[in-house]
């Protein structure tokens, strides 16, 4: 919370955000390449002919959510596809609880998810209505967790290198403890596509 930045403000200790960010840019943080993660995987969308892509995720609920957001709009932009505001639906309420998911009438031909669980329960509630995985829609999700092969359907998604982000973390902490003026800024790692099943090429 933003209170409880301003008291780390106040704290002498050396500090580094981990997968978080936001307009305090006094402090050092480490985070995924979440826009250019974003970006890649709704090109790769595009590039398998899909034109009507949606976006899940509340973009207001966490900045990892906003940049995922912004790397797909790029992506739209770059290739001359209007943002349709029926196609951006929101995964969660303000607090980070889990809502139902809003299903557009006018069915998008690809879904990108924030994560990997809101890509799970989408097509769960995809394949209730009837829809299959990828074969009327396509889904891809981000993080590369379990809920990327929880089910028959494995998901397309993004891989965060949560190894290097934890190991860059720590060297930035240890420098800062020998020399508590030495800034970093924002120190993005970079995700990789992991290409399953949940795709199909819009014939």
């Amino acid at each position: 919370s933003k209170a409880y930045i301003e008291i780390l403000k106040e704290v002498d200790v050396p500090v580094v955000f981990l997968d978080f960010y936001d307009e305090h840019g006094e402090f050092d943080c480490v985070i995924s390449d979440n826009f250019y993660s974003a970006y890649e995987i709704t090109n790769y969308l595009i590039n398998k002919g899909h034109t009507k892509i949606a976006f899940v995720g509340n973009i207001y609920a966490t900045s990892s959510i906003q940049d995922r957001f912004l790397g797909y709009y790029k992506s739209l932009l770059e290739h001359g596809m209007q943002l349709d505001k029926e196609y951006i639906i929101s995964d969660r309420d303000n607090d980070g609880k889990l809502i139902d998911l809003s299903i557009p009438k006018n069915l998008p031909t690809a879904f990108v998810c924030n994560c990997d669980r809101i890509a799970y329960n989408l097509a769960k509630k995809l394949n209730e209505q009837g829809y299959r995985i990828p074969e009327d829609c396509s889904i891809v999700g981000f993080d590369n967790d379990i809920f990327s092969t929880l089910s028959d359907l494995k998901l397309t998604t993004v891989e965060v290198n949560m190894k290097e982000m934890a190991e860059t973390a720590i060297k930035i902490i240890m420098s800062k403890v020998q020399d508590s003026n030495k800034k970093y800024g924002r120190v993005s790692i970079k995700g990789k596509i992991i290409y399953r099943d949940s795709v199909e090429q819009i014939k």
